[in-house]
C-alpha cells in the first residue's frame, strides 16, 4: 500500500485554491489552512476550479491550523503576509517542510529568520486567479522550477516534484535563486503594466507607449541584476537569453518584437496577481517585484527611476482605484 504524504496548503488565494483542487481531486492527502473566519465558509462551498484544469468541484479538508503529522507546508501567501503566517502557524508546524510559493526573491530568508529552518522552494510561472472566494480559475499553464539551497532536502524534493507535476511541467534547479531573478524580471514587467494600466496585456501590447514604457523597464531591470553580477537562469516561461537579446536590437525592433511576445497566448481572463489584489481592493505585493530592483539599486548604487516610479504609482492606485493613461505612463520614463 502506497502512503501518500500529507500536505497543507496555507492560503486560500489565486494559488493556494489552484493547489488544493488539483490535488484534493487526484486524492492528494490535502488540508486547505486558512484563518479561522474562514473555515466554515469554505467548508460548506468547497472549491470550484475551471480554466486549463477543467471545470470541477472539490470539498478539500479545511482547518484553521496545520493537522498533526503534516509532511510538507506549501505557504501561498502574498510575500508581505509570508513572515505573520508563519509566526500564527509555527506552533502547529510540527516537523513539516516548508515549501514556498510566493512572487519575488525574499521567501527564502523570511522562513529563515522565523523558523531557522532551509524551505523548498517553487518558483511557479503558472497564473490563476481567484476573485471570488472559493473559486479559482487556472488561466496559463507555466512550468515550475523547484529548487533547496540544501542538499539534505533531495528526497522532499522529489516528493514535491510529483505533487507539483499534476499541476504543471516540473523542473529541479540547483540554481532556484538564479530562477527567482528570472522570474521576477518576466513576471514584474507583467505584473506592472497590467497594474498601471488595468488593462490586459494584449490590450498593453496594442498601445505604442506603453510597449516602449515595458522595454525601458525591462532594460533597467536587467541593467540592475546583471551589475549586481546576479547569475539568471534561462527556463521556458522566463527567456531571459531571448530579453537579452532583444535589450541588444534597434529599439524599433526591439519594441516589435516585444509587443508580439507580450501577450502571446494570453486572453482577457489573465489577470495578474498585482491587478487581483487592486481588484480585491487588497495591498499589492509591489515591494516584493519591482520594489526588489529598487532594493537591489540602492544597495549597490545603480540607478532605478522607472521602477522607483512604478512602485510609487502603483501604492497610489492600491488607495485611489484609478488606473493610468498612456500619456501618464510615457511621463514616468521622463
Amino acid at each position: 500500500m502506497i502512503t501518500k504524504p500529507k500536505i497543507a496548503v496555507i492560503g486560500a488565494g489565486a494559488i493556494g485554491n489552484l493547489l488544493a483542487a488539483i490535488w484534493t481531486r487526484a486524492e492528494e492527502d490535502v488540508t486547505l489552512v486558512v484563518r479561522p473566519e474562514r473555515v466554515e465558509a469554505l467548508r460548506a462551498s468547497g472549491l470550484s476550479a475551471s480554466g486549463l484544469c477543467g471545470e470541477f468541484h472539490v470539498t478539500p479538508k479545511v482547518e484553521s491550523e496545520i493537522p498533526p503529522g503534516t509532511e510538507f507546508a506549501v505557504f501561498t501567501m502574498k510575500t508581505q503576509d509570508l513572515a505573520q503566517a508563519l509566526r500564527t502557524l509555527k506552533p502547529s508546524l510540527g516537523n513539516a517542510t516548508v515549501v514556498t510559493t510566493q512572487n519575488g526573491v525574499r521567501a527564502h530568508e523570511i522562513v529563515l529568520a522565523e523558523l531557522g529552518q532551509e524551505p523548498i522552494t517553487a518558483t511557479l510561472m503558472l497564473n490563476s486567479s481567484s476573485l471570488e472566494p472559493g473559486t479559482v480559475r487556472y488561466n496559463r499553464e507555466g512550468s515550475t522550477m523547484l529548487g533547496a539551497v540544501n542538499p539534505d532536502k533531495a528526497t522532499a524534493l522529489r516528493e514535491m516534484m510529483a505533487l507539483f507535476d499534476l499541476v504543471a511541467l516540473v523542473f529541479v534547479t540547483k540554481q532556484i535563486e538564479g530562477a527567482m531573478w528570472s522570474k521576477l524580471v518576466v513576471n514584474s514587467l507583467a505584473n506592472s503594466l497590467q497594474a498601471l494600466t488595468g488593462k490586459s496585456l494584449k490590450e498593453c501590447a496594442a498601445d505604442p507607449a506603453i510597449v516602449s514604457f515595458g522595454l525601458a523597464q525591462l532594460q533597467e531591470s536587467f541593467g540592475v541584476v546583471r551589475a549586481a553580477k546576479i547569475e539568471l537562469i534561462n527556463m521556458a516561461d522566463a527567456p531571459v537569453k531571448f530579453f537579452s537579446q532583444l535589450l541588444r536590437m534597434p529599439g524599433f525592433l526591439s519594441k516589435y518584437i516585444l509587443r508580439k511576445n507580450l501577450a502571446r497566448g494570453e486572453d482577457k481572463m489573465t489577470i495578474t496577481s498585482t491587478l487581483q489584489s487592486i481588484l480585491r481592493k487588497q495591498p499589492t505585493e509591489i515591494d516584493y517585484l519591482n520594489g526588489e530592483f529598487v532594493r537591489l539599486g540602492e544597495k549597490i548604487n545603480f540607478p532605478t527611476p522607472i521602477n522607483s516610479a512604478i512602485v510609487e504609482r502603483i501604492k497610489e492606485i492600491e488607495k485611489t482605484g484609478k488606473f493610468l493613461s498612456s500619456k501618464e505612463i510615457a511621463a514616468m520614463m521622463r
